[in-house]
């Protein structure tokens, strides 16, 4: 594997059934097409290069996320799917966030309808 980027300035190429958005690594899996690209002087080839999650474009990361078999990634954005891909995960809408009013419990973590007698 290795990353591809197109040297274009205002355009992209559509090669070998790639997109190639102009200076945007790009993962390439196919050794065959890689060789290619080697030769081409308007192509930078890194082998096995490490890009941040955050400088990947929104297409980029959905195909991480498919390829990591995560549920509901074609939905996300940017942010949840970096979220996702790194192992955290989204929030459910159902949970209430802490300190919420509408929790069962009391300060003390017990239930806040429990029938206790008042202590005098």
């Amino acid at each position: 594997m290795a990353y591809i980027t197109y040297r274009g300035e205002n355009t992209s190429l559509m090669l070998y059934g790639i997109r190639f958005p102009a200076k945007v690594p790009v993962l390439v899996d196919s050794e065959s097409v890689i060789k290619n690209f080697r030769d081409r002087p308007d192509f930078d080839v890194q082998e096995e290069k490490i890009i941040p999650l955050e400088d990947l474009t929104l297409l980029q990361l959905k195909d991480k996320a498919k390829a990591a078999g995560i549920d509901g990634f074609s939905s996300m954005n940017k942010g949840d799917l970096i979220i996702a891909l790194r192992g955290g995960s989204k929030p459910s809408d159902n949970t209430p966030p802490a300190g919420d009013p509408s929790k069962p419990e009391g300060a003390d973590g017990k239930n806040a309808d429990a029938n206790n007698t008042p202590t005098a």
